[in-house]
């Protein structure tokens, strides 16, 4: 394995404190050669901890020396780009706060002309239910009233067709008990008479009712009229709004939820580990060793 080269890269490993002119940040090809030390260093150290194996003291103390010099290489690489990317980054803060304060009054305004319109489409939306709601009672009203009108119709019509019939059977009995008294008929010819009339009577209603029942008239259907929705998009030469519907969500009772829909709150059990918990139901808690480099 060779020896790392300390002087390198730019000297050693110290932070950089270099500030480059705002002119030269934003090409790539200025900025390149300034890390070109750092990608060579990076590459061979890459290389030896590839093939690098841990046998005894000695391949630990060189495995400790490479991790150290990648984590120096890497913070002074860090550093640098700090220091290249200061005052551009300050300049894109200072405007992203400047712009920062015009779009929060924007989006507060946003967020204002949204709930307004919100609200009176939700009373528009209300108005038109209520007028829905009303137009389906008046229907529901009318059909009532007609359906009731046709049952009494229908029911007069049965009414008065078997008061026919029972008038017709009534003066056919009249007229075969005057006939059978005329030629002296006895008791029992009259009791048969009278059986038999009364069984054409019945007979004669049965029929009468079958046919009202075939001429009953059928109340007409009354359709509740459609109420029009409200447009769904206003348009203006500023641009347009539309309202869009989604289902949302409101826990009420957390005890309650299914636990399919609950998720462990990892940050507390790792406090309440960190704190020297180490039995929790549920969760295995265990030791992990890791290796850290100090520069």
């Amino acid at each position: 394995m060779g020896e790392l080269n300390f002087d390198a890269v730019n000297g050693g490993y110290e932070e950089s404190t270099e500030i480059v002119q705002a002119g030269q940040i934003y090409d790539l090809d200025v900025i390149r050669p300034r890390f070109a030390d750092y990608a060579r260093e990076a590459t061979r150290i890459s290389d030896e901890a590839q093939f690098l194996e841990v046998r005894d003291q000695e391949s630990l103390n060189v495995a400790v020396m490479l991790g150290g010099n990648a984590k120096k290489i890497s913070k002074a690489i860090d550093a640098k780009r700090r220091a290249i990317i200061l005052i551009p980054a300050e300049f894109v803060k200072g405007v992203n706060a400047m712009c920062r304060v015009i779009t929060d009054r924007l989006d507060e305004a946003e967020r204002r002309t949204k709930g307004k319109i919100s609200q009176h489409q939700a009373k528009v939306e209300l108005e038109r239910r209520e007028a829905e709601r009303k137009a389906r009672e008046a229907a529901d009203a009318l059909q009532r009233k007609l359906d009731a009108e046709v049952a009494e119709a229908n029911r007069k019509a049965q009414a008065e067709a078997r008061a026919r019939v029972e008038e017709e059977q009534r003066i056919k009995r009249q007229e075969e008990e005057f006939e059978a008294r005329k030629r002296g008929a006895k008791v029992a010819e009259m009791k048969a008479i009278a059986i038999k009339a009364e069984e054409e009577r019945c007979d004669a209603i049965a029929k009468a009712m079958t046919e009202a029942a075939k001429n009953a008239v059928t109340a007409p259907t009354v359709i509740a009229p459609v109420v029009a929705d409200i447009p769904r998009v206003t348009r203006t030469e500023a641009g347009s709004a539309s309202q869009r519907k989604n289902w949302v969500f409101e826990i009420v009772n957390e005890a309650e939820v299914p636990r399919e829909y609950l998720q462990v709150d990892e940050k507390k059990v790792r406090d309440s580990v960190r704190m020297g918990t180490r039995e929790i139901t549920g969760i295995r808690i265990f030791e992990e060793v890791t290796t850290v480099f100090r520069t």
